[in-house]
């Protein structure tokens, strides 16, 4: 503990900073954009015209997209008049649905399984066991626990080489209990705990079936831009998941069922959310191939923090065409109208970090 005791607060962290990527968020935001370009090199290309950029109108997302694409252009970054907008309603759909607001976001039930769970005897014992650890003869309040555990990652992330004193106050045994305590939270507030999130984070879903088809529809002849990449925050991130259908769980996660789900859930924020998250869609033109088990002309991979995704019905992240057409192609079920409708969906069944997420999407030819 006698790190904790000299540790000091940083001047160079100010409220004025405080919205700003961190360098070790710019240099990976650089790697992110190279590992890309070294995957798909007739793919991203130097050419500004094969892109389209969309970020948001904040400081964060404007230095992610300036990092990316130098990491893609690499000295001619400067001067390319890249192609990019700004587009706040479809890369924060939530922040524009007052029904979100106020039956979700605002509404008592969306913590009640946290709650509950913080409630449980494991819980109090965690909060127990750091205070003792700490050298405290009475217990610290939950809250005071929350800020050391997000000190811990906040320490982490602006200076990845150290150990940041915070850590130490917890277990792995303590941080399996926080991530659960955190994810019932993003589970209910962004993913299939509350019905209407599905609906609220079709928007890029239906934006990534839109820009495919066209590329179909235009058979062998070219098309740009031929890669979309968006720059958006952990709370959409999540909702293109639930409405894509990953990490869905056949169990909805409560305050009651921790022990059964701590080894075996789908949904776990920290992984499926890190700092520089990312969401890829890859279209390809393929020769249909039995031994590949590839049927079908066209194929879309989905890729998650650069890995393959596990969706249902798909071959380790590779889709037919003609599923993602089922399941994402009904583009009525994207109407946002239901954002201002008087009657919603309100009842329940069953870090947020401002991050980097983007959808590429390629044909080969």
């Amino acid at each position: 503990m006698s790190l904790v005791e000299r540790w000091q607060w940083s001047a160079r962290h100010t409220a004025a900073s405080a919205g700003e990527l961190t360098g070790e968020g710019y240099v990976t935001a650089q790697h992110l954009a190279q590992a890309w370009r070294r995957r798909y090199p007739g793919l991203l290309t130097d050419n500004r015209h094969d892109y389209l950029f969309k970020y948001l109108n904040d400081r964060r997302s404007t230095s992610s997209f300036r990092a990316y694409t130098e990491g893609l252009f690499r000295a001619q970054a400067q001067d390319q008049d890249i192609p990019n907008a700004s587009d706040e309603k479809l890369l924060t759909p939530y922040k524009f649905c007052p029904a979100w607001t106020k039956d979700v976001e605002q509404n008592n039930e969306t913590t009640s399984y946290q709650l509950i769970f913080e409630s449980k005897q494991e819980y109090r014992d965690m909060i127990n066991n750091i205070s003792l650890r700490l050298g405290f003869n009475y217990e610290i309040d939950k809250e005071s626990i929350k800020r050391m555990y997000q000190m811990c990652r906040y320490n982490k992330a602006w200076d990845i080489a150290q150990i940041s004193p915070w850590c130490a106050a917890f277990t792995k045994s303590d941080l399996q209990r926080l991530e659960y305590a955190e994810d019932l939270e993003t589970y209910y507030k962004y993913g299939y705990g509350s019905p209407i999130n599905q609906k609220l984070g079709c928007g890029l879903v239906k934006d990534m079936f839109d820009f495919f088809q066209h590329q179909i529809e235009s058979g062998d002849i070219p098309q740009q831009p031929r890669a979309n990449i968006y720059f958006t925050d952990a709370p959409t991130l999540l909702l293109t998941l639930t409405s894509l259908g990953a990490h869905r769980q056949v169990t909805p996660l409560t305050g009651d069922n921790y022990r059964t789900q701590v080894q075996q859930r789908k949904w776990v924020t920290s992984t499926v959310a890190p700092y520089n998250a990312n969401l890829a869609a890859v279209l390809y033109k393929c020769d249909p191939n039995s031994n590949y088990q590839i049927q079908e002309k066209y194929q879309v991979l989905f890729l998650e923090n650069e890995q393959q995704m596990v969706l249902d019905n798909c071959r380790v992240g590779l889709c037919d065409w003609s599923l993602v057409k089922q399941k994402y192609g009904n583009t009525s079920s994207c109407d946002m109208q239901f954002c201002n409708a008087a009657n919603t969906l309100s009842s329940l069944f069953g870090i947020s970090l401002a991050l980097l997420s983007f959808v590429v999407r390629y044909i080969s030819v």
